[in-house]
């Protein structure tokens, strides 16, 4: 019986995080990074990469 179950559950976390992937892709295109010259805070680290 156990078997009957594993290819819909496995189906279902499939299409989970498929939708979350699309979600996320979604939610940054409406929220693109910062182009140069906006302003934004740079990280320490990054910032102390770069010298």
């Amino acid at each position: 019986m156990f078997t009957n179950l594993q290819t819909p559950l496995a189906l279902l976390v499939v299409f989970i995080v498929a939708g979350l992937i699309v979600r996320s892709a979604l939610k940054k295109r409406k929220t693109p990074g910062c182009g140069s010259g906006c302003g934004c805070p740079t990280d320490k680290f990054k910032a102390g990469l770069k010298r």
